[in-house]
């Protein structure tokens, strides 16, 4: 059977990497900074990116003990057995069947405000997101790190054009650099702000490929990690600069900072652009990580083996393909109970938070010295609070565990009676 070959370089690691932690997180998240934060806006993007050293920490040393496609599936078998590993599949493909498709959904808003027509383009911008992902993914290692190393260039000549072209000097230019007085008002920000640096775990299932996972696959993190804060350091920066805390709407994102502007059709022109390439990129990566959890789950009997399949190009083309049904299925759905959006970004969330709290836990029972130990209960407290927080939103998961998990134990029971 073949296998995937290690061909991924640190500056297609890097690339990837970008992608998988930006999405459409970046279209509101500034705002929502700003309008919580206020002038602090800085230091709470700050802050919040050095506290993400030591979750990338624990998934750095994760590849260190499964350097290979099966990533964080593989990590929590190890700590906490097969039989909670085989819910992982479920419980990604819970998160990105709506997740992905509400991105780019909310990328299509965008469109639709920009050209001024009706909600048919606001779905023909999300399809056209999901082929456009489908496609590069299927055109192999080489062709997507190109693409995906374009997309992040222009993405970031983009985040630079808005920030140029709203920056103003003045007084709160000046308040950005102003310490706060007390730690106590850059909490609130920093609880919104973590959640625009999720997707390391999507990383975790592209270790198999890279050609020196030890060293390129850290760096790669590390790197895109401080990329990213600059990004929404900047787009964070420009509200202050051109809107008054209280005048904020964060719902409407970046779309409110290009008419505040008054730089016209040009900024808001930049601003859809902008839109539109970071929730590509976000697809391209995502397809690539979780059609490989998809391919290492088939090859282990956790998923039908039919999707274990390789092309001649190794691409796992089936995982991939059955990604695009998906999406393509979920944007359908959205499309008939429209309504049914806002809540599928919440039960996402939700579900990342229950993702990472397995995670965390593998990670405290697998290590035996004490200081991680520690360490990760620090975040499994802490995950777990954010979890009982949540409510019945933590259904979701709960449901898409335990379907995970009777499956495979069902499954299991039927190939041990064949023999």
């Amino acid at each position: 059977m073949k296998t995937l070959k290690r061909q991924l370089t640190l500056k297609d690691g890097i690339f990837l990497s970008i992608g998988s932690i930006m999405g459409s997180g970046i279209l509101f998240l500034p705002s929502l900074i700003y309008a919580t934060a206020g002038s602090n806006i800085l230091y709470v993007w700050l802050i919040t990116t050095l506290l993400c050293l030591p979750l990338l920490y624990i998934f750095i040393d994760m590849v260190k003990s499964v350097p290979d496609c099966s990533g964080v599936q593989g990590f929590i078998s190890i700590g906490l057995g097969e039989n909670i590993g085989a819910t992982v599949p479920v419980l990604f493909l819970g998160s990105v069947s709506l997740g992905m498709p509400a991105s780019a959904l909310i990328v299509g808003d965008y469109v639709k405000s920009f050209f001024h027509i009706g909600y048919g383009i606001q779905y023909i911008t999300a399809m056209m997101i999901v082929f456009l992902g489908i496609i590069s993914n299927l055109r192999g290692i080489r062709a997507n790190s190109h693409i995906q190393m374009f997309i992040s260039l222009a993405l970031l000549a983009t985040a630079i054009a808005i920030f140029t072209l709203t920056f103003q000097e003045g007084d709160i230019t000046r308040n950005v650099f102003a310490f706060p007085t007390q730690i106590s008002v850059l909490l609130p920000g920093m609880v919104v702000a973590f959640w625009a640096y999720s997707g390391f775990e999507n990383l975790t299932f592209m270790a198999g490929e890279f050609k020196n996972p030890q060293k390129d696959f850290k760096w790669s993190m590390v790197i895109a990690l401080i990329v990213c804060g600059l990004l929404y350091m900047l787009l964070s920066w420009s509200y202050a600069n051109v809107a008054q805390t209280e005048a904020v709407n964060p719902m409407i994102g970046l779309y409110q900072l290009a008419e505040a502007s008054g730089k016209g059709i040009f900024l808001t022109f930049i601003v859809t652009l902008f839109a539109f390439l970071s929730v590509q990129i976000n697809f391209n990566s995502w397809i690539w990580g979780i059609s490989r959890l998809i391919f290492s789950s088939a090859k282990q009997n956790i998923l039908p083996s039919y999707f274990s399949e390789l092309n001649d190009k190794f691409i796992p083309y089936r995982a991939i393909l059955l990604l695009g049904c998906i999406f393509f299925s979920s944007i359908f759905l959205f499309m008939l109970f429209p309504d049914f959006l806002k809540l599928a970004i919440y039960m996402v969330s939700t579900n990342f938070i229950f993702i990472y709290f397995i995670c965390v836990l593998s990670y405290f029972k697998y290590k035996k010295n004490i200081q991680s130990k520690i360490f990760a209960l620090t975040i499994i407290l802490a995950l777990g609070f954010a979890l009982v927080s949540s409510g019945w939103m933590a259904v979701y998961p709960l449901v898409l565990f335990l379907l995970g998990y009777v499956g495979y134990k069902k499954c299991s029971k039927r190939q041990a009676s064949l023999f």
